[in-house]
């Protein structure tokens, strides 16, 4: 019996280490990354933007140039109308000239946007236009509809380049991703949309093209004969709290 009492204690001493061990591997996990940080959410944080853009005007067959700053402020933070923690977004904006550099010129607030991160999408209302720009978690050839919060029909987003380095400017980032918002290309038109992304700093780029000439050329790309249209630039110049 004592022999008995012994083996059973020793297993029982057996099945506590085990316990401990199992408790202790699974406080140790790690928390999966699900690319939050892709989508800055905290007052305060800002980004200043240059923008670049050619408008072919197809009525007056004209072509207009133009280039500006933009700041964005994450200004406050509220409650929208569905009870969730959103985001105040204020944009300001100062032209350029030629003759007068960027910083010795005033910013001037042009608009109100909104923001609202969630577990699983990082929303943005733009002039009253709720897209999804993000979902999370973030990963490659994830597919989902970024106007799924609005009325304006299905626009398939796609993730490329997930959590790959990338320079701009004079900012090179460890972790950037790009998503592919439109791409289409045939014989009248030209449409590519995408945005890139960084860590901890939000949208650092963003191209668009989407000209047209539905006049066709066979053997010459829309691109070399544009009609009409718009094309753009949207490319970081810098950001903080740093």
């Amino acid at each position: 019996m004592i022999l008995d009492r012994n083996i059973s204690s020793k297993a029982l001493g057996l099945l506590i280490l085990l316990l401990v061990a199992m408790l202790a591997c699974k406080k140790d996990k790690p928390v999966p990354d699900l690319g939050y940080s892709y989508f800055p959410d905290n007052v305060g944080h800002w980004v200043i933007y240059e923008m670049d853009s050619t408008v072919y005007d197809d009525f007056n067959n004209d072509t207009v140039h133009y280039r500006y700053q933009i700041r964005e402020l994450i200004e406050s933070e509220f409650t929208d109308n569905q009870g969730r923690r959103a985001l105040r977004i204020e944009r300001y904006r100062r032209p350029y000239i030629d003759t007068i550099p960027y910083d010795q010129l005033p910013w001037t607030l042009s608009r109100v946007w909104s923001a609202t991160l969630t577990s699983t999408t990082g929303e943005r209302m733009e002039e009253n236009q709720r897209y999804v720009r993000l979902i999370f978690p973030t990963r490659n050839g994830k597919t989902w509809d970024g106007n799924a919060q609005n009325t304006l029909g299905i626009d398939e987003y796609e993730y490329e380049a997930v959590d790959q380095p990338y320079v701009i400017s004079t900012f090179a980032f460890d972790s950037t991703l790009r998503v592919l918002q439109e791409n289409k290309i045939n014989l009248v038109e030209h449409i590519v949309y995408n945005e890139r992304y960084a860590r901890h700093v939000g949208l650092i780029e963003k191209n668009v093209i989407d000209v047209y000439d539905d006049t066709i050329v066979f053997g010459v790309p829309v691109l070399d004969r544009i009609r009409g249209g718009v094309k753009y630039t949207l490319r970081l110049v810098d950001y903080g709290p740093q």
